[in-house]
């Protein structure tokens, strides 16, 4: 597919999320629209420019599609090396996740304790799930956010995100030292 499919593609994807937050739904609906939206995209094959498609020296690619004015979510293209994933972590917000390109697995985590002890959490593991190109998954505080996310393979793969808002930073986990730190989060390109 030429660049201009995709970015009509992408464009129909932030009208029909920007459709879907007007209707003022509670989050889990808003996500089972948003996932059918994100599959549609999805059907087409991801040919962004290399604008949109940086990877780090080191670690993963974020890279901003698109902030909404009015509604504030983000569409976020990731680019994961092979081998390459995230710490344990969640975002605050609602989020949708589709493959498109490649495979990644995702592991679940639900927090044990009532997060009122600064710098402490206690996580139990739920189970991990692979997700390959066209597969979408999502993300619902506060129950349904914390993760891990990597490409287990020897390819590049290539996701877009949706969120609920712009995140900046995010807790990150550590499931040994049953602890939580904030960390600040950067776009790549």
């Amino acid at each position: 597919m030429e660049k201009t499919g995709m970015y009509t593609a992408l464009n129909e994807h932030i009208k029909r999320v920007r459709q879907i937050l007007s209707k003022d739904l509670n989050e889990r609906d808003t996500i089972d629209q948003v996932i059918v939206s994100t599959a549609t995209l999805l059907k087409r094959p991801i040919s962004l420019g290399r604008d949109h498609l940086k990877t780090p020296a080191q670690g993963y690619g974020r890279n901003l599609l698109n902030q909404d004015p009015l509604f504030g979510f983000v569409v976020v293209a990731m680019v994961w090396p092979p081998k390459v994933g995230t710490p344990i972590h969640d975002h605050g917000t609602w989020g949708v996740v589709g493959v498109a390109d490649g495979m990644l697995n995702v592991t679940n985590y639900i927090r044990e304790d009532d997060g009122f002890r600064s710098g402490h959490a206690s996580l139990t593991e739920l189970g991990t799930i692979s997700a390959r190109a066209g597969d979408t998954t999502h993300v619902l505080p506060p129950d349904g956010d914390i993760h891990k996310v990597w490409n287990s393979t020897t390819e590049k793969t290539i996701s877009i995100h949706t969120y609920g808002k712009a995140m900046d930073h995010y807790n990150v986990f550590d499931v040994e030292a049953n602890s939580v730190k904030q960390f600040e989060l950067h776009y790549t390109n």
